[in-house]
């Protein structure tokens, strides 16, 4: 059994105990970090397997939720269709009888709960079976109805007194979309994801051995020790996968093993280190390469961190002359940016300008779609505020920008304080 599915037999135990100590509530809600609730996402997606066993329904939904007056006629319209066709391809099929309830809703949740409630009642063979109905809308029009159409499907239930109709929902643990919903039981799923993918590399390079995949082992276990503070044994892996990235002449692997060395160094307060091994970094990697500009990059990030401004900004400087120079215009444009943003203040006003413009010289040598996932958009939407009353300017850039983007190609930039 590889590890995936071994997290998906854990997740399975987990929702078996989940269900059956929350029988009396009509919505489940999973809670975890992203690659934690993508991996419930897969568990439920495992629920239409053939070789599934139980005799439970799971029905998933990634339809958009386009507003509460409609997301429970999109559901049903699926369904429905569904019926028409098994109707066309089988005979005796039992009835199923739309019918409108008498009381008025806020929502059309009822839309989507009383027709399944009808197909319970008819479908013999579904008579004693759960029904999950699992929405993961893909996008969202509004936030507050859909939580709205949520609370209206849970007190829909509770009035009913069905125990075997319920929601389910998964989403982020601290960035919530639902408002809370008192009827549902919140439930966290929590995979360590670093050991997940130690394992994985064990598992699929088991017996291959190859100083390659030691390399690999050692960056993972690194990545382990990192995320659970425990800095000595982080940097102990580390420096063997430097050792093992140099006999295998592997330099973009050395240089990687090396950044997350200073990062360790860093996190554990070590900043003598963290400077000496920088300077490790410049004496090996290639000189004039798109890595020797990202570490510069990294670098300049690690003075900023230290309150050196000065000293950062001349960082950057080289990188963007050196990303200028082997063509990286994109990241050039980003450097350039970091220096003019760090001169956001009333007394370095010309400096901010004059290296936000660098970035308009840079950008008419760029290739469109390079030029369209550059930062370039918000550097000229500053400069048009920087330009205050000097309507010129303003005219000249927006028309530049127009020809690259379209007219619709400012972004929200917040006027600073200032200072």
């Amino acid at each position: 059994m590889n590890p995936v599915d071994l997290e998906l037999v854990k997740l399975k135990r987990q929702w078996q105990k989940v269900v059956s100590k929350n029988e009396e509530k009509p919505m489940l809600i999973c809670i975890g970090e992203k690659h934690e609730t993508d991996l419930f996402d897969g568990f439920i997606k495992s629920k239409l397997s053939e070789d599934e066993e139980g005799d439970d329904i799971f029905l998933l939904h990634y339809q958009e939720f386009n507003g509460m007056k409609s997301f429970g006629q999109t559901l049903l319209d699926e369904w429905t269709e569904f019926y028409e066709m098994l109707k066309k391809s089988e005979e005796n099929i039992p009835k199923w009888e739309l019918k409108d309830p008498e009381q008025a809703f806020k929502t059309d949740a009822y839309k989507a709960f009383y027709p399944l409630l009808e197909l319970k009642k008819n479908f013999p063979n579904i008579k004693d079976s759960k029904i999950y109905l699992y929405i993961a809308p893909l996008r969202i029009s509004d936030t507050e109805e859909l939580s709205l159409w949520v609370k209206e499907w849970c007190r829909i239930c509770e009035m009913s007194e069905n125990k075997d109709l319920k929601l389910v929902w998964a989403e982020h643990h601290t960035h919530r979309t639902l408002t809370q919903i008192p009827s549902a039981h919140s439930f966290r799923v929590e995979v360590d994801i670093h050991q997940l993918m130690q394992n994985t590399a064990a598992h699929t390079n088991r017996k291959k051995n190859s100083p390659d995949t030691d390399f690999q082992q050692q960056i993972l276990i690194a990545s382990n020790h990192l995320s659970k503070e425990r800095f000595k044994e982080a940097e102990h892996a580390l420096k063997t996968a430097v050792k093992l990235a140099k006999e295998q002449k592997n330099k973009q692997g050395e240089i990687s093993a090396y950044f997350m060395l200073t990062q360790a160094y860093t996190a554990d307060r070590k900043k003598d280190r963290a400077e000496d091994t920088y300077q490790t970094i410049f004496e090996e990697v290639e000189p004039d390469s798109p890595l020797e500009v990202q570490m510069y990059m990294n670098y300049g990030s690690h003075l900023l961190g230290n309150s050196k401004k000065s000293k950062a900004e001349k960082i950057f400087e080289k990188a963007a002359e050196t990303a200028q120079k082997i063509g990286e215009y994109a990241m050039a444009i980003e450097c350039y940016r970091i220096i003019g943003t760090l001169n956001d203040t009333v007394l370095t006003k010309d400096k901010m300008i004059r290296y936000f413009e660098k970035c308009l010289d840079i950008a008419k040598l760029m290739d469109p779609s390079l030029r369209e996932q550059s930062s370039l958009r918000f550097v000229a939407s500053m400069l048009i505020l920087k330009y205050e009353g000097d309507h010129s300017k303003k005219t000249i850039l927006d028309n530049e920008m127009k020809t690259y983007f379209g007219d619709d190609w400012r972004v929200s930039v917040e006027r600073p304080k200032a200072r």
